[in-house]
């Protein structure tokens, strides 16, 4: 019998999804939000200011972060399905408003995952900021999607599955990301998003993908067998998010790569 392959489905949406996820009542498996920072970066920092980088004007007072969170956080809750999830992926500035936001919503924060990274905005007088914050959330906290696939050989666990609430892929930095191209000037590792959908969901399943930039999590839905819908109020991002989500391009994914990582050790992983 031949292998199972996977071709995903996918659409990339141009508009605000407060608006725009009205259209996906009780949709999606899981939800991935990395949101506007919310923050005036100084434009000579790194590609902030570089030529050929779109920049994104989002500054926010606390309070209109919050609400601008709930907004958002409340829209994705009714488009999630009932055993939905949910991973926000923040710096440390504004995560204080989110939690808050989250607080006036149903969503049921399950784990406070920290990403911890090598590289960082360096700095004489204060901690190297090293690290994201990624809130768990789910709709109903006994029926959520959940496959652990971490293993310790060396664990009395006797090789139980588990996952850890620290993220860490020492190989990884901005330096090396192959993934990476020019135009979006903040764009996540698609390890990450490829962690989140091992774990949160299964092939086939439906991902929002709610704050695209440069279409990373599409990229990572379409290489692991997931489908997708991609949003992005910025039209000027859509080609970025098409050249790096290789819409021009057949991707397949087959099952048997589900398998062999499913059966993957922990010494085996560029993890810890």
């Amino acid at each position: 019998m031949p292998k199972k392959e996977i071709v995903s489905e996918y659409e990339i949406v141009i508009g605000d999804i407060v608006e725009k996820l009205d259209a996906y009542p009780n949709y999606f498996d899981l939800v991935i939000a990395d949101p506007p920072f919310g923050l005036e970066f100084d434009k000579s920092c790194h590609e902030y200011g570089s030529e050929g980088y779109i920049l994104y004007n989002d500054k926010f007072t606390f309070d209109e972060y919050e609400e601008f969170s709930y907004q958002w956080i409340a829209k994705c809750y009714d488009a999630l399905k009932e055993n939905g999830s949910m991973y926000i992926v923040s710096g440390w500035t504004n995560i204080g408003a989110i939690l808050n936001a989250i607080k006036r919503t149903e969503f049921i924060v399950k784990n406070h995952v920290i990403w911890f990274f090598e590289w960082g905005v360096y700095a004489k007088r204060k901690f190297v900021t090293s690290h994201y914050h990624i809130p768990f959330l789910v709709k109903d906290e006994k029926n959520y999607t959940f496959n652990p696939y971490t293993v310790n050989p060396k664990s009395t666990r006797k090789g139980m599955p588990y996952e850890k609430d620290v993220w860490y892929w020492p190989k990884y930095n901005r330096g090396n990301d192959p993934d990476h191209i020019k135009g979006h000037p903040c764009q996540l590792p698609i390890i990450l998003m490829k962690h989140m959908l091992k774990i949160s969901t299964s092939p086939e399943d439906w991902v929002g993908d709610v704050f695209s930039g440069s279409g990373g999590t599409l990229l990572a839905c379409r290489e692991m067998g997931r489908n997708c819908i991609s949003f992005e109020k910025n039209p000027e991002y859509l080609s970025i998010i098409k050249q790096k989500a290789k819409t021009d391009q057949m991707i397949k994914y087959s099952l048997s790569d589900e398998a062999r990582a499913n059966r993957k050790v922990q010494s085996l992983l560029d993890s810890f």
